[in-house]
């Protein structure tokens, strides 16, 4: 027949959840769709109604638990953080006030287990958009900002003058790209 009922469940330690009339399910590990996913086919043992469409189900996620991560190397307030378990890599480099003057932005490296897991280029995501390799964090990770090892300069009819970081296989066109490219006062037969 038709079901009520609303149940508050820890997950425990081991990253289970115990079901009443159920049994245990293993969430851990995770993301909330997937677990949402396994507990209804579960469910579906029990609540037969449920494959029909009589019986609804509706999951969400009550608390957070905190992680710890730590920041070191070239960032502006190195230490240890206590985030949300569903922070990325950009979330702690905000959190840690970013690279430092001399820090890198293109080789910072994520480490677990002692080991680099990834390593995180910074201007993917500030010139293109693109969040390659800003995993999620786990309990304990590191994150290691280096220093920098090449640096350009651009001043004159650029339309972004700063400077750029650049990396060993990159030209000097990539690096015009990362400036904006010339403005329209430009010269581009004689650059210096």
């Amino acid at each position: 027949g038709y079901s009520e009922a609303n149940y508050k469940l820890r997950v425990s330690p081991e990253g289970n959840i115990n079901i009443p009339y159920v049994g245990i399910v293993s969430v851990g590990g995770q993301t909330i769709e997937q677990a949402s996913a396994r507990i209804r086919s579960r469910l579906a043992t029990v609540y037969p109604n449920m494959r029909s469409g009589n019986t609804k189900v509706n999951i969400c996620l009550g608390n957070i638990r905190s992680i710890k991560v730590t920041l070191l190397g070239e960032v502006t307030r190195p230490g240890t953080y206590t985030l949300s378990s569903l922070s990325t890599v950009f979330n702690a480099l905000y959190a840690s006030g970013g690279p430092s003057e001399n820090g890198s932005f293109r080789e910072i490296e994520i480490i677990r287990n002692n080991r680099v897991i990834a390593k995180l280029d910074v201007y993917e995501f500030l010139l293109r958009g693109f969040q390659r390799n800003n995993v999620r964090l786990q309990d304990q990770d590191i994150i290691r900002n280096p220093t920098y090892r090449k640096r350009v300069e651009f001043s004159g009819e650029v339309k972004r003058p700063a400077i750029f970081e650049a990396t060993a296989n990159e030209t000097l066109e990539d690096v015009i790209s990362f400036a904006g490219g010339f403005t329209s006062e430009a010269y581009t037969a004689r650059i210096k």
